[in-house]
């Protein structure tokens, strides 16, 4: 009886464990509310709405997971021309003696809301395709080119990834151009905020996904 009481309580204490691991303390709960227009010029998948649904999904998934928090607080990046912006729609910090902006403070900016409301407006870029599309700092609508919105792979985690590194932007920061010019086709994403934020959700995602949380 007294080896049944103790396998109980044991097991009590492992689904508590467990429970109070899937939402720790002072993490976030965020919400993306993402809607699209399509220019006249542009095309999309014939499922895109539902595509755009599961993005927001993922995307609220991560924003507000332990493991984004956790990653970003071991981020560090260049300042880049962020500290000189004068949006005030964000909070500026950074490490004046080294040029540096901690994770914690890129982390901060981005959760600053519980709820974020996004446009991306899909356009058509001709024969251009080495950007995947482009955003501004304290502006909540996002350029997203069509060339590379098809539906193979996992186009919802792509897209997700997308958006996180566009919203870094929408929340202030810029792309370095402090490092070799070679960076911006992938080279040291560590060091850029928005490269560096989309890597951690792709990260996130590919491990998710690995698992079948996703």
């Amino acid at each position: 009886m007294k080896k049944l009481t103790w396998l109980l309580l044991v097991i009590m204490v492992l689904i508590a464990i467990n429970i109070f691991a899937i939402r720790p303390k002072n993490v976030a709960n965020i919400r993306f509310k993402i809607s699209f227009t399509v220019d006249e010029k542009a095309t999309v998948p014939s499922q895109f709405a539902d595509t755009l649904k599961k993005a927001e999904q993922l995307l609220s998934k991560v924003f507000s997971s332990s493991e984004f928090k956790e990653a970003m607080y071991k981020q560090n990046y260049n300042d880049s021309a962020y500290s000189k912006s004068k949006k005030k729609c964000f909070d500026i910090v950074f490490d004046q003696s080294t040029g540096r902006i901690p994770g914690k403070a890129v982390y901060d900016n981005l959760l600053a809301d519980n709820e974020i409301n996004l446009v991306i407006n899909i356009k058509n870029n001709g024969d251009k395709k080495g950007t995947m599309g482009s955003s501004n700092a304290c502006n909540y609508s996002i350029t997203t080119y069509d060339y590379w919105l098809v539906e193979k792979g996992e186009l919802a985690q792509r897209l997700a990834r997308h958006i996180a590194h566009e919203f870094t932007h929408v929340r202030g920061y810029r792309h370095d151009n402090k490092v070799e010019k070679a960076y911006k086709w992938g080279h040291k994403p560590e060091e850029d905020p928005a490269y560096g934020v989309g890597s951690v959700v792709g990260e996130i995602l590919r491990d998710w996904s690995k698992k079948g949380i996703i």
